[in-house]
């Protein structure tokens, strides 16, 4: 049994509890907080639930269609109850249940369905220092960067992609029917055919455009914040609660901040502090620059993120700098 089938299974079986008329407070508490679990519950949940009550409705139409010459029945006989080990579908249930199914399938099933994908999407992910391409439907192109989270929706009616956690560069083919969203925070960006970047840090998000350009609005349904900002080719943004600021860079700069897809770091007149952070988030093993005065060291170069050693010892031989490892930290001093 799959886990979709597994919960329509125990959404079946609360609906049997529920209608079996011995249903308490503390039943309805611990339903409640099923539902509550996961949005896959709350799907099953509602698509059943709406065809049980269906159901019900197709059988009191049945109703006048009985005959009516019958005797009434005898009074009902008390009757010993028997202990049930566990609450089970019975037959009358499922029949409802089928009924209802047959009645709403074109719509509740659907709107459960289609809730779902909108809610989870397909899910990639990187380790750290590690990068993956992605290639989606429509011939988009996404390159994850280290410790990248994503999940994409791409189909016909829509083009999305949420990014959780980590930097990704999307390179996205033109489809004016369809503008592409990503989803990054309290943030949505919205494109039609471009190359730009974009790295999430807690609640901060930076963009960068390589080509084309893109727009960005807060994500917030109802929101009350400023105009949407526009950036062209060779603009950044870097934006944190409703505060947006929009930088120009030279090409070079650009092409300096991506190079992370070749596997490499550059810097251009990069403080030692900022150079450290960003190998950092490439390697397990991290950089602490233990005096103050040796972080605002600037520095300059390409550098391979995955090789902090090489790092290490270009700093001891160019600078004379001493480097002692503990546990899991290599602390740089003079």
């Amino acid at each position: 049994m799959s886990d979709a089938q597994h919960i329509e299974s125990l959404a079946a079986d609360w609906l049997a509890r529920r209608d079996s008329g011995a249903w308490t407070d503390t039943d309805q508490q611990q339903l409640d907080a099923w539902i509550a679990a996961s949005i896959a519950h709350r799907v099953a949940w509602l698509r059943l639930s709406s065809a049980w009550e269906r159901g019900d409705r197709l059988g009191a139409l049945r109703t006048p269609g009985m005959s009516t010459t019958a005797e009434p029945p005898a009074p009902p006989q008390p009757q010993p109850q028997p202990v049930r080990p566990a609450p089970r579908l019975p037959r009358f249930s499922l029949q409802r249940i089928a009924a209802g199914v047959l009645v709403a399938a074109a719509g509740t099933a659907w709107f459960g369905w289609q809730y779902m994908q909108e809610e989870r999407g397909q899910q990639y992910a990187t380790a750290v220092g590690a990068r993956q391409s992605v290639a989606l439907a429509d011939g988009s192109k996404l390159t994850l960067n280290t410790a990248t989270q994503v999940r994409t929706a791409v189909n016909d009616s829509g083009r999305k992609v949420w990014l959780d956690a980590g930097e990704a560069y999307f390179d996205i083919a033109h489809d004016k029917k369809r503008p592409f969203v990503v989803i990054a925070g309290d943030r949505r960006i919205t494109v039609l055919g471009t190359r730009f970047l974009v790295r999430r840090q807690g609640d901060q998000v930076n963009v960068t455009v390589e080509e084309g350009r893109v727009q960005i609005a807060s994500a917030q349904p109802g929101a009350k914040s400023a105009e949407p900002t526009v950036l062209t080719r060779n603009q950044a943004a870097v934006t944190h609660a409703d505060n947006v600021l929009v930088i120009s860079k030279a090409p070079k700069q650009v092409g300096d901040e991506l190079s992370w897809r070749e596997g490499k770091l550059v810097f251009d007149q990069t403080t030692l502090a900022d150079a450290a952070a960003q190998f950092n988030r490439y390697n397990t093993r991290q950089l602490v620059i233990a005096d103050p005065a040796i972080a605002q060291v600037r520095i300059g170069g390409s550098f391979d993120a995955n090789n902090m050693s090489g790092f290490v010892a270009l700093l001891k031989q160019g600078f004379g700098l001493a480097a002692h490892e503990q546990g899991n930290e290599i602390r740089i001093s003079n």
